[in-house]
């Protein structure tokens, strides 16, 4: 589960909003975020099958998990809205090193900032929005290399 939802992060965002010094670290980081988020919104094994198939599953506590994550990395806002600047500045501190590799990354945050157009249910929770920013991650990191 915790290779999963890195991935997926990943993916989207190759930073996190406290400093790391290694990708060891950001991974650790991840895995604390979704130990702490998961023991609100729990998940089961017939989820874990969907999303391992790049499918959200139809379940609002997983979906509300991704928000929580997402959130407490830095890529949502308290607006329930994928944070195109906060994920841009956090890519270029970590990435400042990397060119090509930043300008890719903010590339594909600006191909999935239209989730945030979108209308949802939720509001602020941000559970509806996260699934959209999956959803777009999965369809668009093919085509920054992300895969």
């Amino acid at each position: 589960m915790f290779k999963l939802f890195f991935s997926i992060i990943v993916l989207f965002f190759y930073s996190c909003n406290t400093q790391v010094s290694n990708i060891e670290e950001l991974k650790q980081k991840y895995v604390e975020m979704i130990l702490e988020c998961s023991g609100d919104f729990p998940i089961s094994a017939v989820d874990l099958d969907l999303l391992k198939n790049k499918k959200m599953p139809d379940n609002q506590a997983i979906k509300c998990l991704f928000a929580c994550v997402y959130k407490k990395a830095g890529m949502m806002n308290d607006k329930g809205e994928l944070w195109i600047e906060g994920v841009n500045e956090m890519t270029r501190k970590y990435l400042s090193n990397d060119l090509l590799r930043m300008k890719k990354s903010e590339e594909f945050t600006a191909a999935c900032k239209s989730v945030n157009d979108v209308p949802v249910s939720d509001g602020i929770k941000g559970c509806e929005r996260a699934a959209l920013i999956f959803k777009c991650t999965v369809e668009k990191a093919p085509a920054f290399d992300f895969v």
